[in-house]
């Protein structure tokens, strides 16, 4: 398993700080959300100087990964999103990016649950079609009403694997109280990208370590079944202000990580 940090946690940050931060502290991967304060990435890194392909470049060149890039797509929207889908992909491709993530989001009030189901997993199956054609794969985050693992898994099956896949945020399925076991058997062989952070079940985070989550099992559950994936730090910096700076929790959640990954028996790489 190797370890990333998503740029949510840094959003003001530009790529001179995003790769050093990555070598000096062990990150193999970078997940991008925020771009020197922007969430518009393919604009951000289209007025990049040498666009996309000159920013790919750097990384290469620094050893580190670009391992997926976070769209604001929410599939129960009612807006179809093919002509944002096609701009993120498209940006993914051109920086090696395997993995574009998407929320299912909130189910509008009225709609009933298997309908709002059945719409939203049409739109996921031609976004998987869309990402397949590119090499790539569409994650669904375990996210808003799409939290647990048994709601991922429903929405997974009925929009088929073709070029999608679930994105585990640790902390979610957790706070709905299913369990580290429940969620393994459910999404894990689906997993392909994963979420980690720290906290509370009252949506409190904390520094890696210090809250409620049981990290080590979790870890240890993903690990048994199979996953070499990136575990991903997802410091909410970008939303909540008063969170540690990421001078702070990067290196922290790089040795913690670390330390986990021994205690667990996790292999690095």
């Amino acid at each position: 398993m190797k370890i990333s940090f998503s740029t949510l946690g840094c959003p003001q940050w530009g790529i001179d700080r995003i790769l050093d931060a990555a070598r000096s502290h062990g990150w193999e991967g970078v997940e991008l959300r925020f771009y020197e304060g922007s969430l518009d990435l393919p604009q951000a890194l289209g007025d990049f100087p040498g666009g996309p392909a000159e920013f790919r470049r750097r990384f290469d060149q620094a050893g580190v990964a670009i391992c997926c890039v976070d769209s604001s797509i929410v599939l129960t929207a009612d807006q179809d999103p093919s002509a944002e889908a096609d701009a993120i992909m498209a940006l993914a491709t051109a920086l090696g990016a395997p993995y574009v993530r998407v929320f299912g989001g909130d189910v509008p009030e009225g709609e009933p649950w298997d309908d709002c189901v059945a719409r939203v997993a049409e739109k996921l199956r031609r976004l998987g079609h869309r990402a397949h054609a590119r090499g790539l794969r569409v994650l669904l985050e375990t996210h808003d009403a799409f939290s647990s693992g048994a709601r991922v898994a429903e929405l997974l099956d009925a929009a088929g694997d073709v070029g999608t896949g679930a994105l585990w945020d640790l902390y979610h399925p957790w706070r709905t109280g299913e369990s580290p076991s429940r969620t393994t058997q459910l999404i894990a062989a689906r997993t392909y990208h994963v979420h980690v952070k720290d906290g509370d079940r009252e949506g409190k985070q904390t520094l890696l370590g210090q809250g409620s989550l049981p990290l080590a099992d979790l870890l240890r559950a993903l690990h048994s079944a199979g996953y070499a994936g990136y575990a991903s730090l997802e410091w909410e910096k970008a939303w909540i202000p008063d969170l540690a700076d990421p001078e702070i929790a990067f290196p922290h959640a790089a040795r913690y990580l670390a330390d986990l990954f021994r205690q667990v028996g996790i292999p690095r790489g």
